[in-house]
């Protein structure tokens, strides 16, 4: 017999952490947004970030999208986090293979993700690509590749959020980080500048 017979729990809230919370996951109503999309799209003008390609093989060619919505996730077991519009043309193709490729892109592929972040239909990089001893495509010359597989997906609002486990990494030329990223940063392509 438990201590707690005589608890009564209300049916929206749940226990999370240890402690008793309102159930806001699951609620039907949608709170409006606190702030105009336009302003928050201003507000993440000022965020820089790397970019990536994402890859994936679709009837023997390479469909490539620039993204800079691409994060570290865990490092036991290397994991990564990807975020596809569902209007992206390689988001079915992606999620229907179950494998994808990280190209992090070095300054000088600026038309090659100039390219991938044209909106519509899919956009074929194999000319911007070369296939490493195993098979796997990358994009030529990128400053690291990440070979991955799609360990789990999250619907979040227009978005569908990717997980990639890492299966390949490879870094550089030789093994060395390369110093000429491409950076996105207030709706612009950039180089890194002088360390601080």
């Amino acid at each position: 017999m438990s201590d707690y017979s005589d608890l009564e729990v209300h049916p929206d809230v749940v226990l999370v952490r240890g402690l008793i919370e309102s159930d806001r996951i699951f609620a039907e109503e949608r709170e409006s947004a606190a702030v105009d999309p336009e302003r928050f799209k201003d507000a993440m003008r000022a965020f820089a970030t790397g970019v990536v390609i994402v890859t994936v093989e679709v009837e023997g060619g390479l469909w490539g999208l620039t993204i800079n919505s691409c994060c570290s996730l865990s490092t036991r077991p290397p994991q990564v986090l990807i975020s596809l519009a569902h209007t992206a043309s390689c988001r079915e193709p992606l999620l229907a293979r179950g494998r994808f490729g990280l190209s992090i892109l070095a300054a000088r592929h600026r038309e090659l993700a100039e390219l991938g972040a044209v909106p519509g239909g899919p956009k074929v990089v194999d000319a911007f690509c070369e296939r490493l001893p195993d098979g796997t495509a990358t994009v030529a010359g990128a400053l690291a590749h990440l070979d991955c597989v799609v360990k789990q997906t999250f619907e979040v609002s227009d978005h569908t959020l990717v997980v990639g486990l890492v299966r390949q990494a490879v870094v550089g030329e030789g093994g060395e980080v390369p110093s000429d990223p491409l950076l996105y940063y207030d709706r612009r392509f950039r180089r890194l500048g002088d360390p601080l």
